[in-house]
Formats: C-alpha cells, structure tokens, sequence
C-alpha cells in the first residue's frame, strides 16, 4: 500500500507542484504546494496530514505531539485496541470512520479507538499536475467492514487554503451505521491564551457525560448550554471561546444546532488565523477536545497544549455502539455513496 498508480507529475520548484517518492522513515508521503502553502500526507498512515506550513510567516498549523511523526509503517492488522491509534499517534490531521472514540464492539466486529481508516496505509493517484493547481487522490478499502474511502486535496496558485473532498462507498447490499469524521488538531504555534473560537450564533454545546483525565475537568455539570459560557463547579462562568494558561484541565464537549458549517481559530498576537468550513448535513456536531497540559497520566503526560475541532456525523467519543445506541450514527444503504468537501484557509488579521 501506498504505492501510485499513475504518474504524470512534472518537475517543477515554482507554481503549484507536487514532490512524490518521499519517505518519513519507512512512510511513504506526498507534499502538494503553492506559492503559500505546503501540505506533507502521510500515504502509508492514514493520508494523514502531518504538516500545512504558510509560507510567508513559517507558521505550521498542523499541531505535533511531541512524539512526532511516526517513521515504522502500520500493520497490515491491529489489535482493537486504544494503543494502536494513541502510540503511533503523530498529532496533525486524520479521517475517521467508520469508529470515532472509544474501542466498541457492533455485532461480531471490535473496532478499537478511532478505527479503521486512519490505521491503514493508502494508495494514491495524480487527479492534477499544472503550475495553476494539484490535486492528488488517496484511496483505501477498509477490512472490518465493506466501504472504499478516497480523499482528495486540491491547491490552486496563490489561494491560502486548500480543498479536501472526501467520497465514501458502501461496496455491500446491507445497510450499515457509522461514524465520520474530520480529527483537525491544532496546538503551537498557532495557540496559546491569545487564541480564541468563533462559531456561528445559536450553537449549543452538551458536555462529555465524565471527564477524560484523572486530573478533573472544566465544567461542573453535564447539562447543555449556549455557546461560548458555562459554568465551573464553583458556578463561575467558562468562556471557552478563549483559550485558557498552560495547565488547564481537559475537557470534552459537543457542539451541535450549528446554523452554518464553520469555525475560526485567531490569534491576535499573532494576526493570524484559519477557518475550517465542512458539509453540515453529514457531519451536524463539532467535537471539541482540550488538553492544556493538566493530564499528567498516559499518554500525555502533562506534555501538551493543543485543542481537537472535529465535525462529525455522530457523539460521543465513546465509540459507534454508543453512537448507535443514541440515534446519531450515519446511516449508509445498499451501495450507497457519500461525499464531502471541507476547506481550511489561512486568514490573516
């Protein structure tokens, strides 16, 4: 896997361009770039996004955890476990599906955390090679379930955002019920306590049912409120719209009735931003992870100050037999086909 299929690449050092046969390790990758952007793609894990560099200011918004990318190539099987996700885990940008969260059990099949598709290498082909834009196809077939998967990332000449379509397939006359969704990261440099959200007005947001570290948690109760404020244990507002001091404690939250499918990062130390926008139908919730560096237990060990903004079909992180169990799991019908289009742009302030 990871191989390409058709090769008609030009080599080129201005415009848009694409660098094919590098290896991180023993990973296969491909790097796409413009006069502004430069995007590396893990082909051998996951088509992971491993690096969105803009160029003017050498600004990386992809966040790494301090582990960095992982250079041994993925199994061809995985125990269903958390460890095979969380120990070769790089940080960046992954797909999910069909199972986001939690190790889960459905029927006869165990799916461990965040499996399948971000565990398996891909192949992929050269859909566009000109110095005016690229765009380059992974593609993959899962092994637990029935689906192909492609995604494809798009640049165009002096644009500071890129384009990733994604298109799923069920190759089976059966229905299925799955998870999909888009794990964004974001960590140094772009965030610290300068750093805040934006969503649309009206979105709601419902709280993780427990805390995801040992080290407590920012709220201090699990009913829904409005974005941005709730309330502490002590009943002190929260305006998770800011970014907290390094050793805040972790939190977990859900945001759903978004009215538009979009957000935004900014700094304003910085003058730099990025808005994320996606397809609401098939992904209605925004997961939102923070870890400022409190969760001092495995894996993180205290290490980190990143945040997680994931549109998803589905909640919680629990796993897809939760996500069943709630009604919010995506349906797919016999040898139905999906897609979606999500971009992510630099915004400069």
């Amino acid at each position: 896997m990871g191989k390409l299929i058709q090769n008609f690449a030009r080599n080129r050092n201005t415009g848009c361009r694409i660098t094919l046969n590098v290896l991180i390790g023993e990973i296969p990758a491909v790097v796409i770039e413009n006069e502004l952007i430069r995007m590396t793609i893990l082909a051998g894990r996951g088509a992971d996004v491993v690096e969105f560099l803009y160029k003017p200011i050498d600004m990386d918004f992809v966040w790494l955890t301090n582990n960095g990318i992982p250079t041994k190539k993925v199994p061809d099987f995985h125990p269903n476990d958390v460890d095979s996700f969380l120990n070769g885990y790089p940080g960046g940008w992954q797909s999910i599906f069909p199972n986001g969260g939690a190790p889960s059990q459905v029927g006869e099949i165990s799916f461990g955390q965040h499996d399948e598709i971000a565990l398996l290498a891909w192949d992929y082909t050269i859909e566009k090679d000109n110095s005016d834009e690229v765009s380059v196809k992974f593609f993959v077939e899962t092994q637990k379930t029935p689906f192909r998967v492609s995604k494809t990332f798009s640049l165009k000449k002096q644009e500071k955002k890129c384009i990733i379509e994604e298109n799923i397939e069920n190759l089976s006359s059966d229905e299925w019920k799955v998870m999909w969704g888009a794990h964004f990261s974001f960590g140094a440099p772009l965030l610290d306590s300068n750093a805040t959200i934006t969503l649309p007005k009206g979105s709601r947001v419902i709280p993780h049912p427990e805390s995801i570290s040992p080290a407590g948690r920012r709220v201090g109760s699990v009913q829904s409120f409005d974005w941005p404020i709730g309330k502490s244990a002590d009943n002190k507002d929260i305006d998770f719209s800011k970014l907290p001091k390094a050793k805040t404690q972790s939190e977990m939250l859900y945001i759903e009735d978004l009215s538009q499918p979009w957000y935004q990062i900014e700094n304003s130390e910085k003058k730099i931003g990025a808005k994320v926008s996606w397809d609401l139908e098939l992904m209605p919730y925004l997961w939102f992870w923070q870890e400022y560096g409190a969760s001092s237990d495995y894996p993180w060990y205290g290490k980190h100050y990143n945040i997680g903004l994931e549109p998803f079909s589905s909640y919680p992180t629990n796993g897809l037999s939760e996500a069943i169990a709630n009604g919010t799991a995506l349906n797919f019908k016999s040898r139905e086909k999906k897609n979606s289009k999500m971009e992510f742009e630099v915004i400069n302030l």
